[in-house]
């Protein structure tokens, strides 16, 4: 009676055996070491002054020493199972921290399923990834570090013990915490802090805004004296003429209330073969289906590719797709759609093709010229904030140790 469960010991045995002769063999990490200043960046301090009471930071309080801890396990390869990516591999400080392909190469170059999302004023989003799963920070950062494509290091014992292991960490959590003790929660706590100070306030947007903010009502809607003409131009198009603002609104350009999640079927396809944001829409009372995240166009001209598949590599792709290349998707966000007389009449005032009365959902077509499409991407390009993609606190502080 015991052959049998004899047998299947074997069996199990073997297959754990060939499990583990096909994964990769990890490599010795790389010698790298960290090069920091004598004394602590300062994250605590934005900038500039900040636009329309914007709260880059959210409702955190950045410390200084815990955002200098922070930057390092950003860019240490140790966070990652065979010691090649890290986070910054990704989010790269030249592209507002987004990557510049439609999706990531992970640890095994084998590529992430969505576009890279730039980590940019993200103490300030109620939702984070492309599908809004998670609402915590802390937790967020840690994900990248598990998940089997990106970095590859489920074990969080694992990663404490990498942790441990640098001789560099030992005074950084002293300096963090109080305490060399190394912990997942402080690892993210860390990590957490380093991101929400990586902020923007100092486009040229916001130096036009705030060189009108005490003359006129709304400033928004202000000619900016340090914008060329066809800046001013597609500014006035994007607040005034197609209203782009209803869902990129804020200062942030995410939306009007920075705590609120805003997600969105932007007509993008007819059927959507990634589902996007799980749960039910609120209109047609069916499952979400192709809807996603509103990211924020803050130094939007430098995080392309665009959309959740990165199928746009250029703003002028995404541009002529918003005037005239929408689909009908059934659950195409409000805003998109033509007015009608069954409709919900949202959306920008826009001449229709023809009087919709049987309840369709036919999408929006803006017909702007060129000089209007012209203007609208040469002030999505005002809002780059070269300060931020050129600040040395945000760099990767490792050098490889030669030998």
């Amino acid at each position: 009676m015991r052959k049998p469960h004899y047998s299947i010991c074997l069996v199990i045995a073997a297959t754990l055996a060939m499990f583990v002769g096909c994964m990769p063999e990890v490599p010795e990490p790389r010698e790298r070491a960290p090069v920091l200043p004598s004394v602590p960046f300062d994250y605590a301090t934005l900038p500039a002054e900040p636009i329309d009471n914007f709260r880059p930071f959210g409702d955190s309080i950045i410390d200084n020493e815990v955002a200098t801890l922070g930057r390092v396990l950003f860019y240490d390869q140790r966070l990652s199972h065979n010691y090649r990516v890290s986070c910054g591999t990704c989010h790269r400080q030249r592209f507002a921290f987004s990557d510049n392909n439609p999706f990531s190469l992970g640890f095994m170059n084998e590529l992430t399923g969505r576009n890279t999302q730039h980590l940019v004023n993200a103490g300030l989003q109620g939702g984070l990834f492309w599908d809004l799963r998670e609402r915590v920070l802390d937790h967020m950062v840690l994900q990248p570090i598990a998940n089997h494509l990106e970095m590859g290091l489920a074990d969080t014992l694992e990663m404490e013990n990498r942790i441990r292991s640098a001789s560099y960490y030992e005074p950084l959590f002293q300096a963090a915490f109080g305490s060399d003790e190394v912990t997942t929660n402080k690892i993210g706590l860390a990590l957490a802090q380093f991101v929400k100070a990586i902020v923007s306030v100092d486009s040229k947007y916001d130096q036009g805004y705030k060189s009108v903010q005490n003359v006129t009502a709304d400033p928004r809607l202000a000619p900016y004296p340090n914008f060329t003409p066809l800046e001013n131009l597609g500014k006035e198009v994007f607040f005034q003429k197609f209203f782009c603002s209803q869902c990129h609104g804020g200062a942030n350009f995410n939306g009007f209330n920075p705590d609120l999640i805003m997600e969105a079927n932007i007509g993008l396809d007819l059927s959507s073969n990634d589902p996007g944001v799980a749960g039910w829409d609120m209109m047609t009372g069916k499952s979400n289906n192709g809807k996603f995240k509103v990211p924020s166009l803050r130094n939007v001209a430098m995080t392309s590719p665009y959309m959740h598949d990165g199928r746009f590599q250029t703003l002028e792709e995404v541009i002529w797709f918003y005037n005239s290349g929408i689909q009908a998707h059934p659950q195409l966000a409000p805003e998109l759609r033509q007015q009608s007389i069954v409709g919900n009449g949202l959306g920008p005032v826009i001449d229709s093709d023809h009087t919709i009365t049987d309840g369709r959902v036919v999408p929006i077509r803006m017909h702007m010229n060129g000089e209007e499409r012209e203007g609208i991407v040469a002030f999505l390009k005002t809002l780059t904030d070269y300060t931020l993609l050129n600040d040395p606190k945000f760099s990767d502080p490792f050098q490889t140790v030669e030998d």
